[in-house]
């Protein structure tokens, strides 16, 4: 069987297949890098950067280049050497691109030479508007590492966008409030930061972290009560928990908002399956005694009889 690689994104739209391995870091977000690439299409040769003596240069994340790139390079590091069969949606779509042939799936060859770091600001030292753009950027980094399966470094994504949004835990409520006056950038940084509660949620749950989860879904909710989301990652973090009551509390809250949702629904009764199973290993573990008739003499003990 051909080994097309690794399905980046689980839809048959990236195969990803890693020709040499690198070393170090992944780039982030903002980060500036430097490939070497070349392109085919249909066995035919549409670009050679290798052979122009020309690497390319560009920010990670700020839409410069194919969508394909974007989600392909959180996955790379530095001196990796890949190929990448991309469908027409991860590259030109309909666009009518000279050489291209319309529709064609992209066979490229890509190389990542070097990373250049990012330069951090102080939350302090920027505007509401820089904040919301870092944000945004860094929840679509987080969605990257998310989609090829870096749930660790999504996490940290998205925990620097709620930084930027004042969302922190350790944030100063009254006086982020002062800075989002702006009635649309108050609507704009609630909404954001309700997304990145939930995809933090949901990151942490792939991570087994289930307190966490948890205490990021309890701030989601703080934002939208009742949202049905973050209802039934909190419930699915309780029964990684075993708090099996709390879980269907949230699952069944969840099921009401969401009726067509199947996946609700299967762990509303994985949870009830659960709970009705360790009802049965107490009742087993001690021997039947909590179900028996208290007034029922043939398990009671033999009075004592009267003294001589």
């Amino acid at each position: 069987m051909l080994d097309v690689g690794v399905d980046l994104l689980g839809n048959g739209q990236l195969l990803k297949k890693v020709l040499r391995e690198g070393h170090g870091e992944v780039p982030k977000v903002g980060e500036r890098v430097k490939v070497h690439y070349v392109c085919r299409a249909c066995d035919e040769l549409l670009d050679d950067s290798r052979g122009r003596g020309e690497p390319m240069c560009f920010a990670l994340g700020q839409g410069e280049v194919i969508a394909a790139w974007e989600s392909a390079l959180p996955s790379m590091r530095c001196g990796e050497l890949a190929t990448l069969l991309v469908h027409p949606e991860m590259a030109y779509g309909e666009a009518e691109i000279a050489n291209i042939p319309h529709g064609s799936s992209l066979h490229y060859e890509l190389e990542l030479l070097e990373i250049s770091p990012q330069v951090s600001l102080a939350k302090e030292d920027l505007s509401p508007e820089e904040r919301l753009l870092g944000a945004s950027k860094a929840k679509e980094e987080g969605n990257l590492r998310f989609k090829v399966g870096h749930f660790k470094d999504a996490s940290g994504a998205y925990l620097e966008a709620l930084y930027l949004l004042g969302h922190e835990a350790s944030s100063d409520s009254r006086a982020e409030e002062g800075l989002w006056s702006d009635v649309l950038r108050a609507a704009e940084r609630r909404s954001l930061a309700l997304a990145c509660q939930l995809n933090l949620c949901q990151s942490l749950l792939k991570l087994e972290e289930y307190q966490a989860a948890m205490q990021y879904a309890d701030a989601a909710l703080e934002l939208h009560a009742g949202h049905s989301k973050a209802l039934y990652r909190r419930g699915l973090a309780a029964m990684g928990l075993g708090h099996w009551a709390s879980a269907k509390a949230d699952l069944l809250a969840a099921a009401k908002k969401e009726l067509r949702s199947g996946e609700i629904r299967r762990s509303l009764e994985e949870c009830q399956e659960r709970m009705a199973r360790e009802k049965s290993d107490a009742r087993d573990a001690y021997g039947g005694f909590l179900a028996r008739d208290p007034l029922d003499r043939s398990t009671r003990p033999p009075a004592p009889q009267p003294a001589e």
